[in-house]
């Protein structure tokens, strides 16, 4: 599933809803009252958007997620072969245990698999 850092979440969202005919799955409201992130499909092709952020040097313009059956075991497998890892294996709030790796060209891929039921943090707003 690729995610995209697009200026603004809202309008990208409603582009993707109202021009292309996907359907909205969740987005995050930002403290601002933006989205920070949405989730948009459509005959089960996914796209997930996210507002940019400070990414540091290993993440390009394209983040993909790949779902793995055991992602403690993918990752331990990976750091057997010597793969660097970017981002250590952590169970988001989202409910998706997450760790990821950067690609030659500097792309993230994040490997992921559901843990746990979804538990927002204070302050976040989901629709």
């Amino acid at each position: 599933m690729p995610l995209r850092f697009v200026e603004s979440v809202d309008a990208t969202r409603l582009f993707y809803l109202e021009a292309l005919g996907f359907e909205s799955l969740m987005g995050v409201v930002g403290k601002d009252g933006a989205l920070d992130f949405a989730i948009v499909q459509r005959e089960g092709a996914m796209l997930m958007l996210s507002r940019p952020e400070d990414a540091g040097p290993t993440r390009g313009p394209l983040s993909i997620y790949i779902e793995v059956g055991d992602v403690d075991g993918y990752h331990a497998e990976l750091v057997g072969r010597g793969v660097a890892i970017v981002e250590p294996p952590t169970t988001q709030w989202w409910g998706d245990r997450t760790f990821s790796v950067a690609d030659p060209a500097g792309d993230a891929l994040y490997f992921w698999q559901t843990v746990a039921d979804m538990a927002p943090p204070p302050g976040v707003t989901l629709i």
